[in-house]
């Protein structure tokens, strides 16, 4: 039976949209400076939240960028383990509550948070992801951060 890659760890996989929400912030702020020439409120305002926004964007891509970087560097190098069987003891995110999910395969144990913003695989469309009960994969991972997902079809 031959596999399909559902998610690899690369630029795709890079959580963005973490970077994009503060950028709008950015947006607002110019805006507030650009109209609000005639109204001095208006443009501390812009002055603070476009600061404030550009604060978070750095810090974002400080904690994100090399977090990204290892992981991928890891998966390209070869330095992955990796792991192939049944999915077992499979906890999905419940509907209400932390969206953390779990499982098992080969007897290694599997943990990740569906909101969380970073490039491994975390099951992501939320509840809708390929990882389900009895599926047969093969992940690639390393220090908790599943670079690779394979299912056989």
């Amino acid at each position: 039976m031959a596999y399909q890659t559902v998610f690899e760890i690369g630029l795709r996989s890079f959580p963005w949209s973490g970077l994009l929400r503060p950028a709008l912030f950015i947006a607002v702020g110019l805006i507030l400076l650009r109209f609000g020439r005639n109204k001095q409120i208006y443009m501390a305002a812009g002055i603070i939240v476009a600061a404030m926004a550009t604060l978070f964007v750095l810090v974002l891509a400080v904690i994100l960028v090399p977090e990204f970087v290892r992981a991928h560097h890891d998966y390209k190098s070869g330095g992955s383990s990796m792991v192939e069987g049944t999915v077992e003891d499979f906890r999905p995110a419940p509907d209400l509550g932390p969206a953390k999910e779990s499982f098992s395969v080969g007897g290694v144990r599997f943990s990740y948070n569906a909101l969380d913003m970073t490039a491994c695989f975390h099951n992501a469309p939320f509840r809708h992801g390929p990882i389900s009960a009895g599926a047969s994969v093969r992940l690639l991972y390393k220090n908790g951060c599943i670079q690779r997902v394979d299912i056989r079809r």
